[in-house]
């Protein structure tokens, strides 16, 4: 059995141990946030267009989120991720979107 000093000094060291591991958490997920956003910029960069989120694409073709993250689930339109959030290029929905057999139903969409 431990005296109370050592049993304080136990407590302590447990506290600086889950200090220390929260803090490699909070530096892994800063990271990766960091990553995300830069990755997401460069894209940006390189593509002349905006980027479409799932709620974009189904305001344009007049769908609901489900739709798309459903057409995003069965490999219909595929995006890239970053952090919790998936990101289109316009280019990318027109391909898949003709692949499918929507080119020419829906092509307009991108003009409004």
């Amino acid at each position: 059995m431990l005296n109370s000093k050592d049993q304080e000094i136990v407590r302590e060291l447990k506290l600086d141990l889950k200090i220390r591991h929260l803090e490699q958490i909070i530096k892994e997920w800063l990271s990766e946030a960091l990553d995300a956003r830069e990755a997401k910029s460069k894209l940006m960069q390189e593509e002349s267009k905006p980027l479409l989120t799932i709620e974009d694409i189904a305001k344009k073709f007049k769908v609901t989120k489900a739709t798309v993250h459903n057409w995003k689930n069965k490999g219909s339109i595929v995006g890239q991720k970053f952090g919790k959030n998936r990101y289109f290029t316009e280019d990318e929905v027109r391909t898949s979107m003709a692949k499918f057999g929507f080119s020419k139903q829906w092509d307009n969409q991108f003009e409004n």
